[in-house]
């Protein structure tokens, strides 16, 4: 046999070369994803139960009514203090007329009762001044009793009409403190009687204007109980809003990797919704102060006897970020997976990071409302008669507003 040529041999060892090191680089790599695993990846807490949560913002009948229309659909974008519904308000109308004329009565009655104490007042001292002329004609009476200049019956008639005047005056002087008692301490506005006729025209003013369903927050309608017909009660729910741009993951992580989960983590996070190749960028806000099951409806109780252990997961609240948000909208109730890098951080689990626990929501739509029922009472106050109310009150304080109230 002749030998192997000798450019045959050369490629034979190129090729064995370039096999030892793939051969080389796959024990790298196993290698590397082994020690990972064991001095990293272990440490990691990892969890395909993760849902993503958000505010939903229920917008409940705060009157009773029935709805005559209805401007909103499910799915719609809906602005802060926007008209959703409207409903039938014949009933807050009458309640509203009839408390407006309850409170202009009060106030007339209040008006008369500090008259009436002024009556009684100079009725006291008229009173008073005949009982005095009565007592000097009775001395007079009693020194000429003697010389025969008057009669003994004059002198008892006298001092009959005396006594008679005496209790005229002790009941006079009764009525003075009873009608002093309604009226003492107060003006015609900050009497107890008109101001509880104001509050009822502002309860009555609130009820008229809430049939109007407006929305508390902007956001998205996510549901809606009501069509035109709709009988409502106070309390009823009508509709769910859901703002978008505020949401955050919660992931149910098994209690045997949260050891050294913390607050301020990192989370790499991907959802179901647009697949693995959108990562989320979250921050570990929260843990919650208790395993999922202490929070459930029948709680476990593991003293009956038949107890078989199961691994509980504790439900951790992960922050996202906006720009991710914005670039790819999630919405509440979608599939997460979450994969938590700990830190073995110093912070507690008991010390969430509160400067980003979200949005803080407030509503000042209610706080307008009250303000007008307010100056519509105050306009009740100041019409008709309001100057005669305002010359009644004995500090010249001014019982209310000048003007004319809407619809009368």
């Amino acid at each position: 046999m002749g030998r192997p040529a000798e450019g045959a041999v050369s490629n034979d060892a190129a090729r064995a070369h370039r096999v030892r090191w793939v051969v080389a680089l796959i024990v790298l790599a196993v290698l590397g994803v082994f020690l990972y695993g064991a001095f990293s990846g272990r440490y990691d807490a990892e969890t395909d139960d993760a849902y993503v949560a958000g505010d939903l913002v229920p917008v409940d009948a705060q009157t009773a009514g029935t709805a005559s229309a209805v401007f909103v659909r499910r799915t719609q974008f809906v602005h802060k203090g926007e008209r959703l519904c409207v409903l039938q308000g014949a009933r807050a109308r009458i309640a509203l007329a009839r408390a407006s004329a309850s409170l202009d009565s009060s106030a007339r009655h209040v008006q008369a009762l500090f008259a009436q104490v002024q009556v009684l007042r100079w009725h006291l001292k008229s009173l008073g001044w005949k009982r005095a002329r009565l007592a000097e004609d009775l001395a007079r009476y009693r020194r000429s009793l003697a010389g025969g200049a008057v009669s003994a019956i004059r002198v008892e008639d006298t001092e009959l009409r005396v006594r008679a005047l005496d209790a005229q005056i002790g009941e006079t002087r009764a009525a003075l403190e009873g009608a002093r008692a309604l009226v003492r301490k107060t003006t015609v506005a900050d009497n107890p009687q008109v101001r509880m006729a104001v509050a009822r025209v502002e309860a009555s003013d609130l009820a008229w204007q809430r049939r109007i369903i407006r929305a508390p927050v902007s956001g998205f309608v996510g549901g809606r109980a009501v069509y035109p017909g709709t009988q409502v009660s106070p309390g009823e729910r009508l509709f769910t809003i859901v703002p978008l741009d505020d949401l955050w993951v919660v992931a149910n992580i098994k209690e045997t990797r949260m050891r050294n989960v913390r607050p301020g983590d990192r989370v790499r996070l991907t959802s179901a919704y647009y697949g693995s190749s959108v990562v989320y960028r979250g921050v570990v806000l929260g843990l919650a102060p208790g395993a999922g099951s202490a929070f459930s409806i029948l709680p476990p109780d593991n003293a009956t006897g038949n107890y078989i252990h199961i691994v509980e997961r504790v439900p951790v609240r992960i922050g996202l970020q906006a720009s991710d948000l914005s670039a790819h909208p999630l919405r509440p109730g979608l599939s997460m997976t979450a994969r938590v890098r700990v830190r073995h951080g110093r912070r507690s689990p008991l010390r969430p990071l509160t400067g980003r626990a979200g949005r803080h929501y407030e509503t000042r739509i209610y706080q307008r409302e009250l303000a007008h029922a307010r100056a519509l009472a105050a306009r009740i106050m100041a019409r008709g008669d309001g100057g005669a109310l305002r010359s009644a009150d004995p500090k010249g304080h001014r019982s209310g507003e000048q003007g004319r109230p809407p619809g009368g």
